[in-house]
């Protein structure tokens, strides 16, 4: 019964707050805008002292029982509690009213936030820096065409944002162009020779051909003006495809919560 009993209540709130977005009843509309929210906020609070709970007891048992690297979980709960003496108990500062204490310069809280919480944050995003340039060497490992493509746009991207690719000449933009294409089609010459000959040749009499047919001002030959254009139309026509990817999904399993099919919001 008290399975379906919330089972109830969510099917109730999900097409009250549905039916909030197509009905124009004040009280209705009220109560999805204000008290809704409220509710929300209250039932979040509440989430987060679970889990505050849950964090607790996690690292106590792997303390008490000498779990591996159990000596963090010392770290972790000492640091959890000192916190909450500075924010609840301890102001550090006279004339300053419990609860603002958390924003004033000066007090107990905000010395340990700006010199202890932000450098182990900027630490951890400084780390953050080495695994995402490990995993973009991973990702720009030529295996088929749209890792090849990845490897372009990369490769593109970061020379047009950094300073040196606002002073490529033209005709090095050429002769990059050409390696890419070389690149792309290297499988499809049967002898090594004939390639690196072509390849040669192209670097000497493209650049050549595009110099007397003064077309060098083009936004082709220039490395920013590109990455600029791959930003803006694949990147973002990317990007919107994913969100509307994440729109549909979000539908789907609204429709499924708010109907009764989706059971592992309970456990299930």
């Amino acid at each position: 019964m008290k399975r379906q009993l919330a089972y109830f209540v969510v099917i109730f709130i999900g097409f009250l707050a549905l039916a909030g977005h197509f009905i124009n009843y004040p009280p209705l509309n009220n109560f999805i805008d204000n008290d809704a929210t409220q509710w929300f906020d209250i039932i979040s609070g509440f989430a987060a002292f679970l889990g505050v709970i849950n964090l607790l007891q996690l690292h106590t048992n792997k303390l008490v029982y000498k779990r591996k690297n159990w000596e963090y979980s010392i770290l972790t709960i000492v640091s959890f509690m000192l916190m909450i003496v500075f924010g609840f108990f301890y102001i550090g500062m006279e004339g300053i009213p419990r609860g603002a204490h958390l924003k004033v310069e000066g007090t107990a809280f905000y010395w340990m936030f700006d010199n202890i919480y932000l450098p182990l944050g900027s630490s951890m995003f400084a780390l953050l820096a080495f695994f995402v340039a490990s995993a973009s060497y991973r990702a720009f490992k030529i295996r088929n065409f749209e890792a090849t493509l990845l490897l372009i746009s990369g490769v593109l991207l970061m020379i047009g944002r950094v300073p040196i690719g606002h002073i490529i000449p033209w005709w090095m933009s050429v002769e990059i162009y050409i390696c890419i294409i070389f690149a792309l089609t290297a499988n499809k010459f049967s002898n090594r020779k004939n390639m690196i000959s072509s390849f040669i040749l192209c670097l000497v009499i493209i650049p050549l051909i595009i110099y007397f047919l003064n077309i060098t001002h083009w936004n082709l030959f220039k490395i920013p003006e590109v990455q600029e254009w791959i930003f803006d139309v694949p990147a973002t026509a990317g990007s919107r495809a994913i969100m509307i990817g994440i729109a549909l999904g979000t539908i789907a399993q609204s429709f499924r919560i708010i109907t009764g099919r989706e059971k592992s919001i309970l456990g299930d």
